[in-house]
């Protein structure tokens, strides 16, 4: 079972990281297999939550924002599966603050008694775009659910990581007391079920550095990392760093789905090219 670390210890392994010149890596995992291989490459971090378990199944992650399953769920029932093989890194949940029936700090404490080190606000609300967003937050379950989220963790000693598509988000996210605010730009292009188009990759990481500027604004010891949108791969993720003043990335399809995929296919290939006598 994974070991549940306190905000002290996860910030001080972060730090770490950052201190050697090396950037921190979250990567978000859709199933046991994986997660229990990234903790092998040495991952910082392992996000757990409901968009990874769609792309794991073949089908695009953006179904985590349609109303045709329910996120939380989705989390509790990926935790049975992965909280178990994961020994020593922390795990965080993405936590879908929006529904009008969730009791925070309850589910807070019941994240954190299984074993989960940290949470993130994921799903989140801007994904949708700026007008049903705001639909949502006139509704109050919007974004401001998600401020919420961020707020009641930190309050509780909770190392947390926040997500956040614009300047005023990130700002926002800081103020709330995120430990992390993740700069992300959107679904992740390429691969068989990935977005076909996106953000051209100089602007995305102008727009990154664009939410670590407001971030640090209102905490200058923030920490920001990347993701999404052109970030598909090593060499992108790294763009995005160099480029900006994020410490780290986190992988989500760019980890587990499209690394997967290559591999499955190129396999498959070369058994079929066995001949028979």
């Amino acid at each position: 079972m994974a070991k549940r670390f306190t905000r002290k210890e996860i910030l001080e392994r972060l730090n770490k990281q950052i201190n050697q010149g090396k950037a921190i890596l979250m990567f978000g995992a859709g199933t046991g297999l994986t997660a229990k291989c990234a903790e092998k490459g040495g991952a910082d971090l392992i996000g757990i939550y409901s968009t990874a378990i769609y792309r794991m199944q073949g089908l695009p992650s953006i179904l985590a924002w349609l109303p045709y399953s329910n996120a939380n769920e989705h989390l509790l029932n990926m935790a049975k599966e992965i909280l178990p093989v994961v020994e020593n890194t922390p795990c965080i949940a993405g936590v879908g603050a929006h529904d009008p029936t969730l009791n925070i700090d309850e589910f807070l404490d019941r994240l954190t008694a299984m074993g989960f080190s940290g949470i993130n606000n994921e799903p989140f609300c801007s994904m949708y775009g700026e007008y049903f967003a705001n639909q949502l937050e006139k509704a109050g379950i919007g974004f401001s659910r998600e401020v919420e989220l961020i707020t009641k963790a930190h309050a509780k000693d909770i190392f947390t990581i926040a997500w956040a598509m614009s300047p005023a988000e990130a700002e926002a996210m800081a103020a709330a007391g995120a430990d992390v605010v993740g700069a992300m730009i959107g679904v992740t292009v390429g691969g068989l079920s990935g977005a076909k188009s996106t953000t051209p990759l100089e602007q995305a990481t102008l727009e990154v550095q664009e939410m670590v500027k407001a971030a640090k604004r209102v905490n200058p010891d923030v920490l920001v990392i990347t993701h999404g949108g052109p970030f598909k791969d090593v060499e992108t993720a790294e763009y995005s760093i160099i480029h900006t003043d994020a410490v780290g990335y986190a992988s989500g399809s760019s980890g587990e789905r499209i690394p997967t995929e290559q591999a499955v296919i190129e396999i498959t290939k070369k058994y079929k090219e066995i001949k028979i006598k």
